[in-house]
């Protein structure tokens, strides 16, 4: 599994269509300040959306590994508790990267 750090939210494509919809938003705020907030306010809802979905695939991927492996193992062994040390330090990253956010 990748490092979560390098692991992007959002792919650049997604990221740059946002971007330029927000700054076309913010560009007509002059000639139309209703309609100008009103696309604003659909940029923000369509990336907190795939925000949503990215931390929940995020999660699923966090999960898999320490969740079938419990499972499997029954009580902890060396490998399954080195499993969950990895484990909780991708989580750590993953949520210490969120909280930056």
């Amino acid at each position: 599994m990748p490092e979560d750090r390098t692991v992007p939210l959002l792919d650049r494509d997604e990221r740059d269509r946002l971007t330029a919809r927000l700054h076309h938003a913010v560009s007509g705020f002059v000639e139309g300040p209703r309609s100008a907030v009103e696309e604003a306010d659909g940029v923000f809802e369509e990336a907190a959306r795939h925000l949503e979905s990215a931390l929940t695939h995020r999660r699923r991927v966090l999960r898999e590994p320490w969740q079938g492996a419990s499972r499997a193992a029954g009580p902890e062994s060396g490998a399954e508790t080195e499993e969950l040390r990895l484990a909780l330090r991708q989580y750590k990253e993953a949520t210490e990267r969120l909280l930056r956010l």
